[in-house]
């Protein structure tokens, strides 16, 4: 009876993430944009809001497709302009991939592996960050998966019924791959053409890929990305087409990095070593696991072809960033929904084989798994690695993102406390369970530790500041009462006179009146308004009278005294 009610709780598990995502969302004292992603994000989407125009509100080619824009533009028009209203629709998105995570687990594994997968997920440190960033990552990932989802729930049917397919669900499919592309641009294209092995094996003896409601769900769903390719070459001209073309290409070119394939390390680093603490350790032990190569793995009884979609997938999502030659990690994040399920595989896996005896006698292959024998070596692997994330912690080989006129969180400080508090918790199950029961029956408990270690940890950075609130200094000069009543009164504009600053970015983005922005002063002089944020060097070459009303952080505000 206890068994049967936790299984109908299964899938509400993801909603166990909603404390960790909404924990000091809503006080705007611990909300602050990233200076430099968030800060354009929400600058672009005001133009959307300020101007009325939803396809090329922008002076000149833009690079990216609009769709992240509008999620943005319709947030804060619903709630008013605010980083909070900003980051809001991207809170619910994030619970929405956990769910879908648990849904894709529950078809392909176990509905206990598929609530472990929605947690591991929900508490890997890149993807908590990114679940309360202004970031597309959250939108087109959500609807990928939810793609993935309806297919493989139109691949449980037996092979007999495989050719009665449900039109509605594989229009759909069509329609959230497609959007995928007008939320994220070509990036979007790396999970679907990471994708394309497993559904072709999948899809041997069946025809899924023939059915024309498939392609015309692509068809529907791709309209808008034509809409604005449309747009685009009349407002813009030929630019407006080759532009979110030139800005892929310089990433496959080595425009970053300087050659194709440099930045394979830093990715797999990336996901092995650092941002999907707590859980890198067991990645070695999920990617070897005998539920993933085993002829037993659980699933197959439905046909799926389990190790092209949870390995396949991911491999060639990597190999693909690979050759991106750039170096961008929240890039590498559509890896993290297969990472979690494969990690929630292996421990499914050791989990079945601590209820029954003859699952043992049955599968001979689970006593002598493949890399993991006991928690033992677990322990000397994530010493291992936590060795080298202190290393390169301790000897400066991890870039810290620093700005001189503004105050950042020290990322290589919270790499070390992360790595350190990691190891505090993978041992703690170990050291309280270990010396009277056997492995097995210590397995449950040191899982269910490991889950509530990373949970505490990822709450315990919210609460203090590292995920959330990444520019105090900025905002509390901005939020000033006196300053706040000038700059609602008329639209205060940039003026750039050939500078680049993520200060400015912030000013723009948090103004409540955003004006115009200027390339030189002899174009402001002409055309601009009464108020403006010029840079503190730039005071030199005004030749016009002018009053400062407020400086800071290397920028001053001035007013110009030609316009009263």
């Amino acid at each position: 009876m206890h068994n049967r009610r936790l299984q109908q709780l299964l899938p509400f598990t993801p909603l166990l993430l909603l404390p960790l995502l909404l924990w000091n969302f809503f006080d705007a004292s611990q909300q602050s944009l990233l200076p430099w992603d968030e800060g354009l994000y929400m600058e672009r989407a005001r133009l959307f809001l300020d101007q009325h125009e939803p396809w090329t509100p922008f002076s000149q080619a833009h690079h990216k497709t609009p769709g992240h824009y509008w999620i943005v533009a319709l947030s804060m028009g619903l709630f008013g302009v605010s980083d909070i209203a900003a980051r809001f629709p991207f809170i619910l998105l994030a619970l929405l991939s956990a769910w879908l995570v648990y849904g894709i687990g529950s078809l392909i594994l176990s509905r206990r592996a598929g609530a472990m997968a929605s947690l591991i997920l929900g508490t890997s440190y890149l993807w908590a960050v990114h679940s309360r960033t202004i970031s597309p990552n959250m939108a087109y990932i959500s609807l990928f998966l939810g793609g993935v989802l309806l297919l493989l729930q139109e691949l449980v049917k037996p092979a007999r019924s495989s050719a009665k397919f449900c039109r509605w669900r594989l229009y759909f499919v069509g329609v959230l791959f497609a959007l995928t592309v007008f939320l994220r641009s070509a990036l979007a294209l790396l999970p679907l053409v990471g994708l394309m092995p497993w559904l072709l094996k999948q899809a041997r003896g069946r025809k899924i890929l023939m059915s024309p409601w498939l392609w015309l769900g692509l068809a529907c769903g791709a309209l808008p990305t034509l809409i604005w390719v449309w747009k685009s070459i009349a407002a813009y001209g030929i630019a407006g087409f080759m532009e979110p073309l030139n800005f892929p290409w310089k990433k496959v070119t080595g425009g970053e990095t300087g050659f194709p394939f440099s930045s394979f390390f830093y990715y797999f680093g990336s996901i092995f070593f650092l941002h999907t603490i707590p859980w890198s350790p067991l990645l070695p032990f999920a990617v070897t696991s005998p539920n993933l190569w085993g002829k037993e793995a659980v699933g197959q009884t439905h046909g799926f072809h389990r190790r092209w979609l949870l390995f396949a997938t991911p491999a060639i999502i990597l190999l693909l960033l690979a050759f991106t030659s750039s170096q961008h990690k929240h890039y590498a994040l559509p890896i993290y929904p297969f990472a979690a399920l494969m990690i929630a595989a292996d421990l499914e896996y050791r989990l079945a084989g601590t209820t029954s005896s003859s699952a043992n006698k049955a599968l001979p292959g689970r006593s002598n798994g493949m890399g993991w024998q006991s928690l033992r070596r677990i322990v000397l692997v994530h010493f291992f690695l936590a060795c080298i994330i202190l290393a390169f912690c301790l000897s400066d080989g991890l870039p810290t993102v620093k700005d001189i006129n503004m105050t950042l969180v020290d990322m290589r400080r919270l790499y070390v406390v992360l790595t350190l508090l990691s190891s505090v918790w993978l041992l703690a199950g170990l050291i309280i369970y270990w010396p009277r029961r056997s492995l097995q029956q210590s397995l449950k408990p040191w899982i269910t530790c490991h889950i509530l270690g990373g949970y505490l940890v990822i709450l315990g950075t919210v609460h203090l500041g590292f995920v959330g609130n990444y520019s105090p200094e900025v905002k509390a000069f901005l939020r000033q009462p006196d300053l706040q009543n000038t700059l609602s009164t008329a639209p205060v504009d940039l003026v750039k006179n050939g500078r680049v600053s993520r200060m400015t970015t912030l000013l723009r983005a948090y103004s409540p009146i955003m004006g115009q922005s200027w390339a030189s002063f002899d174009e402001f002089k002409d055309q601009g308004g009464p108020l403006a944020w010029i840079y503190e060097p730039d005071l030199t070459e005004l030749d016009f009278p002018y009053r400062i009303l407020a400086q800071d952080h290397g920028i001053v505000l001035i007013h110009v005294q030609r316009h009263e």
